[in-house]
Order: structure tokens, then C-alpha cells, then sequence
């Protein structure tokens, strides 16, 4: 920069102090400084912000689109999500968007989105239902502890805490542990049964009609305690036992047509006696009863 002050100063010295330069000059002059100013100081500096404005508008529109989109798709499917529920004593037949029925025994909820149905066949389901399956697409039925897919086939699935059930009576079924990952397939006449993680086949006594469809219950060797949670469905009751009964196990049946035929089909075999208070019921053991067999 010494150089560049020391031509200035030089050439300014040449002129007289009150003369202007003329055009040659000024010329002359513009060419000193273009050889004396650094390369750096050559380059021209666009103004940044009439620059960078374009760029990052364009960036803004394009950012509001997608968010736009976004929100659009968000909105469709979450306005397109469908939740059946059934309350207690109730028993509703349901028709999927492919024509596809599930008859939902008491206290049973199934979610489904009717514009996702148009690329994948899945429904989250939790508590009872018989399932009418229309030839298709891969259908999936997710719930707390297994997941079953089907082609077309028809099929019952009880799913309450602690325990996920599928008996096949048609067409084919794989059902799949969601602790293990253990995937079984069924066939017509086979179920199988998830207590927690454990998954065990077993076959069926008939593969006719299920009986959940003419609202009647069958248990062999079940727990007491879910016996009685069905018979709380059914009848819209709160019922009370004895602690000793909780692990007791019940062979028998009973239907949701008449209360007290039902209560004594399950308290005889027991040795129960109840008392009932509206819809309250409490359950006690008979003075026959040998509290022990409970145990």
C-alpha cells in the first residue's frame, strides 16, 4: 500500500492547484490504481443481501410445502381413523372397509383408517371377536400380545390381559408372539394360545359356527377369575371373590341370555353362594366348601 499512496500523492503533486484534470488524466490516473490496488481489493462485493434474498425465499417456499403437504396427510389420515368400541352386554357385527365382518363380543374395540386401507389391510383389536376375512391383500390384526395375518379365512380372537387366543375354522392363519417373535401357522380345526410369551398349539373339538356368534361361553380347565370378568361383560356387573378362588380352575358353560341360570351354572361346580346388590355381586364359599381345594 506504500507503493499505491506514493503514486497517488506523485500525480496529484503534477497537477496546478487550481487546475482540474482532464479526461486523459483521469484515464491515466484509473489505470495507476487498477495496477496498484491488491488483487482482493479488485474483486467486486455483490451486495449480500439482494443475493442471499432469492436463495432463501426460494428455500421458505419450498419448506412450506412440504409442512403444507405434511399437515395435509396428517390431517387425511388422522380424520380417516375409525374406532369401534363395545361396551358391556353388547354384541356388534362390524363391516371393514373390504366387506370384511367381525362380530365384536362385549367390551372388544377395533381402530382401523379407511384411507390407509386403501394400501394395507391392518386393524388393532383388543378383546373378543369372530373375524370374516374377504379374499385379498395381506390382512393384519395387531394387538398387546401377538399380531395375526390372513389371506382370506375366518377365524376367532380373544385378546385381554395376559392372554392372546386364535382358533382358525377356515382358510389359514400365522400368528405371531410379540415378545418372542415365534410365529406358528394355523390350519381349519387349530388354535393357539398366548399367556404372557409362552405360545402353545392346540386343536379344536368342532370347526362349526363359534359359539361366541349365539352369545355362549365354554371353558375348560380356565381360571376362575376370567371366567368371572366374562361373566362381568356379559351381564354389566361388578363382582367381588375370595382371594382363594383367583387360581381356581372352572370346566363348564353358561350363555348371556338368562343371569341367574348363568350364576348357578358357574357356582355349583364351585361351591359359590352370592349375594347381589343391583349390579354389585359378591361371591363367597359355601359352609361345605373345603376352602384347601382352592389352593
Amino acid at each position: 500500500m506504500e507503493k499505491f499512496d506514493k503514486i497517488i500523492k506523485d500525480k496529484l503533486l503534477s497537477f496546478p492547484t487550481e487546475e482540474k484534470p482532464n479526461d486523459d488524466a483521469v484515464s491515466n490516473m484509473m489505470d495507476l490504481l487498477d495496477q496498484a490496488l491488491p488483487l482482493e481489493s479488485k474483486t467486486r462485493v455483490l451486495n449480500p443481501i439482494a443475493d442471499t434474498k432469492k436463495p432463501i425465499h426460494i428455500v421458505y417456499k419450498i419448506a412450506a410445502s412440504l409442512a403444507f403437504v405434511i399437515i395435509s396427510l396428517y390431517a387425511l389420515i388422522a380424520f380417516n381413523e375409525v374406532t369401534v368400541e363395545v361396551g358391556k352386554t353388547a354384541f356388534e357385527k362390524v363391516e371393514l372397509p373390504d366387506r370384511s365382518v367381525v362380530h365384536m363380543n362385549a367390551d372388544s374395540r377395533i381402530v382401523y383408517n379407511k384411507f390407509l386401507w386403501n394400501f394395507s389391510r391392518k386393524v388393532t383389536f383388543e378383546g373378543e371377536g369372530f373375524f370374516e376375512i374377504q379374499k385379498g391383500e395381506k390382512f393384519e390384526i395387531y394387538s398387546t400380545l401377538g399380531m395375526t395375518q390372513i389371506l382370506g379365512t375366518s377365524f376367532n380372537i380373544y385378546s385381554r390381559p395376559g392372554k392372546y387366543e386364535v382358533e382358525c375354522l377356515s382358510g389359514k392363519v400365522a400368528v405371531t408372539s410379540n415378545a418372542t417373535q415365534k410365529k406358528v401357522i394355523l390350519l381349519p380345526g387349530d388354535g393357539v394360545v398366548i399367556n404372557q410369551s409362552d405360545l402353545q398349539s392346540y386343536y379344536l373339538t368342532t370347526t362349526t359356527s363359534p359359539s361366541l356368534l349365539n352369545g355362549e361361553f365354554y371353558f375348560e380347565e380356565e381360571n376362575v377369575e376370567d371366567v368371572i370378568s366374562e361373566l362381568e361383560r356379559q351381564f354389566d356387573l361388578e363382582i367381588s371373590f375370595p382371594e382363594e378362588l383367583r387360581n381356581q380352575k372352572y370346566t363348564g358353560y353358561f350363555d348371556n341370555k338368562d343371569l341367574d341360570k348363568a350364576l348357578k351354572l358357574v357356582c355349583e361346580p364351585l361351591g359359590l353362594q352370592y349375594v347381589r346388590n343391583g349390579n354389585s355381586l359378591e361371591f363367597t364359599l359355601t359352609k361345605y366348601t373345603k376352602i384347601s381345594t382352592y389352593h
